[in-house]
């Protein structure tokens, strides 16, 4: 009973964390043509995409202990070798972009400033590079295979 409740929290955090990173693109779009909004509500969405993360990878460990599986299997290890790369691309292309764009979205912002951050060849690679770590983690995790080159 336990088991299962942890996977639902933890599958239902990180799957909804993965959409809302997706929709943050996708309100990207029309902030590429100036419009503050959806800019905003991309960043309200990453934001809270970013707190779904915490506790859906809070019940991801959970699950592996509950589960007894250990810390040298596979799949689970290819999927903290994906977690720490999906960090790292966060850390150097996503995070100092953001931190400027929020920035620059508190207060009044031409639609020529937000033209520019949300044009950001460099920002929008990172940020495609996350969700697509993010999603073959979640498909590592829900299929879980052997990834054994020798079976």
């Amino acid at each position: 009973m336990l088991y299962e409740v942890v996977l639902g929290l933890h599958a239902y955090a990180m799957c909804a964390a993965l959409l809302l990173f997706v929709v943050n693109e996708f309100l990207l779009i029309p902030a590429r043509r100036g419009q503050p909004g959806p800019a905003r509500m991309a960043f309200f969405a990453g934001r809270f995409a970013g707190l779904l993360v915490g506790p859906g990878v809070l019940a991801g460990i959970v699950l592996v202990f509950l589960g007894g599986w250990s810390l040298l299997t596979p799949w689970l290890m290819a999927s903290l070798a994906l977690v720490a790369a999906l960090m790292a691309v966060e850390h150097k292309l996503v995070r100092p972009w953001a931190t400027q764009a929020q920035t620059a979205l508190r207060g009044a912002v031409s639609a020529v400033e937000v033209k520019a951050f949300a044009g950001d060849k460099r920002a929008l690679v990172g940020r495609l590079t996350m969700i697509t770590l993010f999603a073959l983690i979640v498909a590592l995790m829900t299929a879980k295979p052997e990834l054994n080159p020798f079976a």
